[in-house]
């Protein structure tokens, strides 16, 4: 039977060899590949849920909501459920996986302290989506996926309007 040293030795060997492998696949620029496929994975373990409750919205939105309003000062409040989602095909807020984090007022634009604000939002979202089961955020017309996060934050399509490109809130789904 080998000693503890011996097992602990070994797990700190087989841990600098991954870190090598995924320092040298960066390096060769084949990292984006696997955190594709290590996203995938995470996205797959999430099971779709049905709306539940007077809000119409998921229990991982509801803790999303949650986690986020304890977070950060919201006094524009959040909206959730829409029956017709605000877009073509509706989205996700007629089924409860999403939600809005307003900046302001509808239809103004977040500049200064409520862009800044918006921004930490986003930066939690990405650092928390494993965790929550956050699918995307999308803010200012650009969105991020976890099921790509090595695409980044993509530029969206212009929708039209202030709200539309979300300047003036935060927009978060989870799966």
């Amino acid at each position: 039977m080998a000693s503890k040293g011996a097992g602990r030795a070994r797990l700190l060997a087989a841990g600098s060899l991954l870190a090598a492998v995924v320092l040298i696949l960066g390096a060769l620029g084949l990292l984006g590949g696997l955190q594709g496929i290590a996203a995938q994975l995470t996205a797959d373990r999430w099971q779709p849920e049905q709306p539940t409750g007077p809000d119409h919205v998921t229990a991982r939105m509801r803790a999303v909501r949650a986690a986020v309003t304890k977070e950060f000062a919201l006094p524009f409040g959040t909206g959730c459920y829409r029956e017709d989602g605000g877009i073509a095909g509706g989205g996700e807020h007629p089924l409860g996986r999403a939600c809005d984090f307003m900046l302001g007022p509808a239809g103004v634009k977040a500049t200064g302290d409520r862009a800044k604000l918006g921004d930490r939002i986003v930066r939690w979202v990405r650092d928390h989506a494993d965790e929550y089961g956050i699918w995307y955020v999308i803010y200012q017309q650009h969105i991020w996926s976890s099921r790509h996060p090595e695409r980044g934050w993509m530029p969206m399509e212009d929708r039209g309007s202030i709200t539309g490109n979300h300047f003036d809130h935060v927009h978060i789904s989870v799966y």
